[in-house]
């Protein structure tokens, strides 16, 4: 019992740190920063293609404040993650793929296609596909 009361509270810390950097859509699309200009969507487990559009549509809107006119690029194609421990993340920027440092820069087999871009809302409106989506 002794020993619990020092691990709990190092167990509050962890979530805590990790609630705070991790963004959340509402249909459990989990996107990480990467650097500054670079920021990393966790597809689901079975996830599909459009989780990476809807999870950066939605963090770059309400994470970057960014509007629905902006353009999103994808900057690394679906492969393991550097943020957390997936095997299919994909990184996005708002920034031109050839002006982006840091990101992984990969072509993928499945997911978006490296280089490809669309506007912040078009991204969004691709959560409108998902079953479980409510976010648009």
């Amino acid at each position: 019992m002794r020993g619990f009361k020092f691990v709990l509270p190092l167990a509050l810390m962890a979530c805590e740190r990790t609630g705070s950097s991790a963004f959340v859509t509402r249909n459990g699309v989990r996107v990480n920063p990467v650097n500054e200009a670079v920021f990393e969507v966790l597809a689901r487990p079975a996830g599909r293609a459009s989780d990476f559009w809807c999870g950066a549509g939605n963090y770059a809107r309400r994470a970057l404040d960014a509007p629905d006119t902006a353009l999103v690029y994808v900057v690394g194609g679906a492969g393991p993650g550097v943020t957390a421990k997936s095997p299919d993340a994909a990184q996005f920027s708002l920034t031109p793929p050839a002006r982006t440092e840091g990101a992984t820069g990969r072509a993928a087999s499945w997911g978006p296609e490296l280089g490809a871009s669309a506007t912040v809302g078009r991204a969004r409106r691709s959560c409108r596909d998902l079953a479980t989506s409510s976010d648009d």
